[in-house]
């Protein structure tokens, strides 16, 4: 199984931004094509550290994170990510967008 590991800090932004990309820079959105999108069906594992960037907005987590498992089912969202952080809070706002989700 390929894994993958995206370090958000160093590879996207340290001020991840809103939601959508004609509105903020560095949005969820742009965040979810540029690295969740293309690279969902090429590996088996997806780990994603969240340490060192200043914070998340939950628009941002519901635009990356959320839309990934409405399109794909939160079960098979659960078994492809791995989320890394010593704040525990941020794992856990993000496993919360991915449980209210419908699908």
């Amino acid at each position: 199984m390929k894994t993958l590991t995206i370090n958000i800090s160093k590879e996207f932004s340290k001020y991840p931004g809103g939601r959508y990309k004609k509105f903020f820079q560095f949005s969820g959105e742009e965040f979810r094509e540029k690295f969740l999108d293309e690279n969902f069906e090429k590996y088996g594992k997806i780990h994603i550290e969240l340490d060192g960037a200043l914070g998340y907005q939950w628009d941002f987590l519901d635009e990356s994170f959320g839309v990934i498992a409405r399109k794909y089912g939160k079960d098979q969202f659960n078994e492809k990510f791995n989320f890394i952080s010593r704040n525990n809070h941020t794992i856990e706002t993000i496993h919360h967008v991915v449980m209210i989700q419908k699908k």
